[in-house]
């Protein structure tokens, strides 16, 4: 048996992407993991097609939808039973918060287990949450954005985005890769103002 591998060409345009839509999860009990969702991470409950034939749901905030697709086999995990270990090097789903002190308190006044980390890079720390949502999926929060995003790369394809939150071409092709620094001074720049009246 002959097997062909198909390189792929680094001339090609990536594909024409423009943020994450949502992260879909199998779950065991789909009005389980609603609750926690709305309860625990503040995502609200918005319509579904109905021309669906399973069950699910759909949540959606913070520029970011969570499906939720009921699997009756994910009973035969004993994560309810046996909780798993919080590995940060797990994989799980991010969010930046504003105060990662309230998300500590918050979690353990619901008896939340969690675990904490710290990264910290050139005088600049991020604090990290981990904890596991009903089904053993592991959630971080943090406050990621005290690291700036620096592309490596000069053939950096990071996009900016404009007020409205889409992101602008016009805005890239004139900056290249230093648009983040621009963007970020240019936010420095706005909180400055804000904070002064």
């Amino acid at each position: 048996m002959i097997v062909e591998i198909e390189e792929v060409s680094s001339c090609c345009q990536p594909l024409p992407l423009l943020s994450l839509n949502h992260v879909s999860l199998l779950v065991r009990d789909v009005w389980n993991s609603v609750r926690f969702y709305e309860d625990v991470m503040g995502f609200c409950l918005v319509k579904r097609p109905s021309s669906f034939n399973f069950h699910g749901a759909w949540l959606y905030n913070y520029g970011v939808g969570i499906h939720l697709l009921e699997n009756k086999a994910m009973e035969d995990y004993d994560a309810i039973n046996e909780p798993r270990l919080i590995n940060p090097k797990d994989n799980h789903i991010s969010f930046q918060c504003t105060d990662v002190v309230v998300v500590k308190r918050r979690l353990e006044e619901m008896g939340m287990r969690y675990v904490t980390a710290v990264v910290e890079e050139e005088g600049m720390k991020v604090d990290q949450v981990f904890f596991h949502d009903p089904d053993g999926y592991m959630i971080e929060i943090c406050n990621c954005d005290n690291l700036p995003i620096l592309p490596i790369s000069s053939s950096c394809p990071l996009k900016p985005r404009n007020i409205n939150g889409t992101y602008n071409k016009m805005l890239a092709a004139s900056y290249g890769c230093r648009f983040m620094e621009t963007e970020m001074m240019e936010n420095l720049s706005m909180n400055m103002l804000n904070f002064s009246f």
